[in-house]
């Protein structure tokens, strides 16, 4: 973490110090971004639900994993007023992950004398869209370098897997069951985050440049799962790098 920190108090500095012989503005109006790179943040998150067995409480508690992985953007920006510009970036994230399942199922012969059943459920695909508009300050320190720093809020779309239900099997005399399967459904839903960071480029010629991108954004939503509500976190730092050009 120490790299992208780095870079980001870099971009600071350059835009704050005083510099008689740099440009205040970039000469060009228009900057297009396109990026590969990663999402490093750890969205973890819990469920609980009740059922209903042998004419008590069965409950299932689930631990969703959720890594990070790949990433994909691109984006557009104008320039407005001198140093000053509006954009647009679209992130897409997609990742499979697992989730730890302990089920509390009660005995059919015996009341309060619950069976533990543990098991995992695989392939459960995370998929967040995000739409980040920035308003911009571009710099243009000397030579070859440009500079980007962005705010502003973002858009998020997340499909999430989530567990539904759970199949165990159990024989006489019934005094345990074993988990077999989980019962899986997509949920989606949308909500308002914000995102903030760093464009560093270094242009390979007077319109073409290679770009690394530093970029946080985060998101709260809740996804309407049958008689609750599930809390997942969107987002998180993003880092990457790709093709830039400027018209």
């Amino acid at each position: 973490m120490r790299i992208p920190c780095i870079l980001i108090v870099s971009a600071l500095t350059c835009a704050t110090l005083p510099t008689p012989t740099a440009a205040q503005t970039w000469p060009e109006r228009v900057l297009l971004t396109v990026n590969g790179g990663v999402q490093t943040a750890s969205n973890r998150f819990d469920d609980r639900f009740d059922f209903q067995e042998y004419l008590e409480t069965a409950t299932t508690a689930v631990d969703y994993e959720s890594e990070g992985g790949p990433v994909f953007d691109a984006g557009v920006g104008i320039r407005l007023w001198r140093g000053l510009g509006a954009g647009v970036a679209v992130s897409a994230f997609t990742k499979e992950n697992a989730a730890q399942t302990r089920s509390s199922i009660p005995h059919p012969f015996f009341d309060s004398q619950p069976r533990q059943a543990d098991g995992a459920a695989s392939g459960l695909k995370r998929t967040e869209t995000a739409v980040h508009v920035q308003a911009m300050y571009l710099i243009d320190p000397a030579g070859p370098l440009r500079l980007v720093l962005f705010a502003g809020p973002s858009f998020f779309r997340i499909e999430q897997d989530v567990v539904t239900g759970i199949r165990y099997a159990e024989s006489y005399p019934y005094d345990t069951a074993t988990f077999s399967a989980a019962d899986t459904t997509a949920l989606d839903a949308s909500a308002v985050g914000f995102n903030a960071g760093a464009d560093v480029m270094w242009m390979v010629h007077s319109r073409i440049g290679l770009g690394a991108l530093l970029r946080f954004t985060r998101a709260s939503i809740d996804l309407a799962a049958p008689g609750r509500t599930i809390g997942v976190d969107a987002g998180g730092l993003q880092g990457g790098g790709g093709i830039r050009l400027i018209f």
